[in-house]
């Protein structure tokens, strides 16, 4: 066999291999899923994942301002079970999440629309709000990151991005 044909045919192999997996086999790059079992489903939230590239983003955010949890389509959390974070419940349903900053201090924003992009935030529309707290990191997260992990009676909703961790733990109904 010649190398013209060997060449040829190793090509011919690479583009079988790349459309032999179906189209949504994988979820873009830049999405990010995080997932627990609750109830008889389970919550979720998709988001988007930008990388801070030598950025401090989360310190960049405005007193009073609001910012859409990741990046492209709006974030959004979809549980089967009412949540209670603290003393507020929120009801099963889907729900776009936006991280609200108030002077040193985080909430996470609950609103009742969803499927918009990421940066058409309608506060009138929120349903409620819950405190996060605060943690420094020991090593430094470059891609935004969000994770539910299980608890005793719940979990806690994790954000992490750069060297601060946010957190809001919550119980799970029924």
């Amino acid at each position: 066999m010649t190398l013209k044909k060997a060449l040829g045919w190793t090509c011919v192999a690479a583009l079988a291999l790349a459309f032999a997996a179906p189209a949504g086999a994988q979820a873009p790059a830049n999405r990010g899923k995080a997932e627990m079992k609750a109830g008889s489903g389970a919550i979720t939230v998709d988001y988007g994942r930008p990388s801070l590239k030598g950025r401090d983003m989360l310190s960049q955010l405005q007193d009073g301002a609001s910012w859409r949890m990741g990046m492209n389509q709006a974030t959004v959390l979809t549980t089967p079970v009412d949540l209670t974070f603290g003393k507020t419940v929120v009801p099963k349903g889907a729900y776009s999440l936006f991280l609200k900053k108030t002077g040193d201090a985080f909430q996470l924003v609950f609103n009742s629309q969803t499927g918009q992009w990421g940066t058409q935030h309608d506060p009138a529309k929120d349903v409620c709000s819950v405190a996060m707290t605060k943690a420094a990191l020991a090593v430094p997260v470059e891609t935004f990151t969000i994770d539910l992990a299980p608890a005793a009676k719940g979990g806690t909703f994790d954000l992490s991005w750069g060297a601060m961790k946010l957190a809001a733990p919550f119980e799970v109904g029924k």
